[in-house]
């Protein structure tokens, strides 16, 4: 055990060094810190090199890390916004998940592949990534106007619901409770609809007490923090993944938590520490060593990633011609689609580490948003002629 502890920290450090260092190393070339710890996972982990080996306490620290990384993406999520959603909104949400949903579904089926991986595909398909279409849409001046709302909006429903998705294929295929499908269901939404009613005016009172103390945000920190872990043990009892858990109980606290402060040191702790061990454990389920020699692996590679970029852009593009943006907005939600990191990555990591898909298909998808949170951003600074640098 003190081996094993010690090891933990040595591979903390190292994942902490390179998530300080080498995101200045390649500043210059607009790569995401992510995609590179990801990349660096992947070469350094089981599959690559082999110098780095997952155990116990560094999968705890990522089981953290994408409970904090949903409930940052979820504490985005303003229900204001949701409440007052045009039936545009709905189409541009609706088109652009559904079509590329049957695009991943059918691509991975020709293959050969069961409804079970194919469906988890499409599921990943739907989604999208608010995490950097929000800050390509300020630096572009949208952010809050009408169209980059509708867009933000869509972006969100389309997280939202494959998340929904994903929660329906785990206690379908893979049960953790001994409810029946409809049962647990109800139960959820009970659930979720009880929170909704208690949880913020509760979290609002809890913040409200300790204003104005000297300790007032290190109080109010530790609270939210409690507060995650013990919803997540309760929608954990339930049978529910912990990422759905963590994106629902940002999305209730999303109105309450008000205080930039409070939400910076969220922030902090969050890609401080645990989001970083998360990202680079994802590259480290990445085996690159599945495409050395040419098979049939290449060609399903080659047709997920033309399905997914070809199916979000021109989905994004017709559906926001549909409601009547403009071409070059229309182009705009288009491209901003088919970035692929928070969700995407959430869902198939627990796909992965259920069984669900195997390595070819876990490997593909990473490959997936690598290329994609990449390419999005710069093509968009192309068409909208601004400057952004990648978180």
């Amino acid at each position: 055990m003190v081996f094993e502890l010690d090891s933990a920290i040595l591979v903390l450090l190292f994942i902490l060094f390179i998530g300080l260092i080498v995101p200045e190393l390649f500043k210059k070339l607009r790569i995401p810190y992510i995609t590179i710890l990801i990349l660096f996972g992947a070469f350094l982990g089981p599959n690559g090199l082999n110098y780095v080996q997952p155990n116990s306490i560094i999968d705890f620290f990522g089981f953290l890390g994408v409970a904090f990384l949903l409930l940052m993406a979820g504490l985005e999520v303003k229900l204001g916004h949701l409440q007052n959603l045009q039936s545009r909104i709905y189409i541009l949400a609706a088109a652009n998940g559904f079509i590329p949903c049957l695009v991943g579904v059918a691509i991975v089926k020709l293959f050969g592949y069961s409804w079970i991986p194919a469906i988890v595909i499409g599921i990943v398909f739907f989604s999208s990534s608010f995490a950097i279409i929000v800050p390509i849409l300020k630096s572009a001046g949208l952010f809050k106007k009408n169209t980059g709302q509708m867009i933000i909006s869509a972006v969100m429903l389309e997280d939202i619901f494959s998340l929904f998705l994903l929660a329906i294929i785990l206690q379908s295929f893979e049960p953790i409770t001994r409810f029946p499908l409809l049962v647990y269901f109800g139960i959820l939404i009970m659930s979720v609809i009880i929170l909704k009613m208690f949880l913020p005016e509760f979290a609002a009172y809890f913040l409200r007490k300790y204003r104005h103390r000297k300790d007032e945000h290190e109080t109010q920190l530790r609270f939210i923090i409690v507060l995650l872990i013990g919803v997540l043990l309760y929608f954990s009892a339930l049978g529910v993944h912990h990422i759905t858990a963590a994106f629902i109980v940002g999305i209730l606290l999303a109105d309450v938590l008000t205080s930039s402060e409070l939400f910076n040191k969220l922030h902090t702790i969050a890609y401080g520490l645990f989001v970083p061990v998360f990202f680079f454990l994802v590259g480290m389920k990445t085996d690159f060593g599945v495409f050395v020699h040419f098979s049939i692996k290449d060609f399903l590679l080659i047709s997920l990633v033309a399905g997914l970029i070809g199916s979000k852009l021109l989905s994004g593009y017709f559906a926001g011609r549909l409601v009547r943006f403009s071409r070059k907005y229309s182009l705009v939600f288009g491209i901003a689609s088919t970035a692929q990191l928070t969700t995407t990555l959430a869902v198939t990591y627990a796909a992965s580490s259920m069984g669900l898909i195997d390595s070819v298909l876990t490997t593909i998808i990473i490959i997936i948003s690598v290329i994609t949170t990449i390419l999005a951003p710069l093509v968009l600074n192309y068409v909208l002629g601004k400057k952004y640098y990648g978180t």
